[in-house]
């Protein structure tokens, strides 16, 4: 099987009673969902979220209008440069971020299977 990667900004967020104490941000998957008390919390959060997006890949037809190749067998998600990944999630959360944690998140690309109604 093939491995899929995204680099996903994690920061303290600064409404820690809206959006909990860590908040995140994809812009490979658009995802600003995950969110916890810790970083690893986050990132677990992230990655149900990442597999049940690429196990609906054939399905999910944003994955093409935001750059993705996919394919039955296949995910490549566009590449970001650092400095955008952070203004983006700036630009996101209307916040200024102190010491973002850009991480790679890289999962086993799942068979591709339609799971949830997209």
């Amino acid at each position: 099987m093939s491995r899929v990667s995204v680099k996903l900004v994690v920061f303290k967020h600064p409404d820690a009673a809206r959006w909990d104490t860590y908040a995140s941000y994809c812009p490979a998957t658009h995802n600003f969902c995950a969110s916890g008390k810790t970083i690893a919390e986050v990132v677990s959060s992230f990655e149900e979220m990442f597999i049940r997006d690429l196990e609906n890949r054939m399905f999910f037809v944003n994955f093409k209008n935001w750059g993705w190749e996919v394919s039955e067998n296949s995910a490549k998600s566009p590449n970001f440069a650092d400095e955008y990944l952070i203004s983006e999630t700036e630009r996101i959360f209307e916040v200024t971020i102190k010491d973002p944690q850009i991480i790679t998140v890289d999962v086993e690309l799942p068979k591709s299977r339609k799971t949830i109604g997209v």
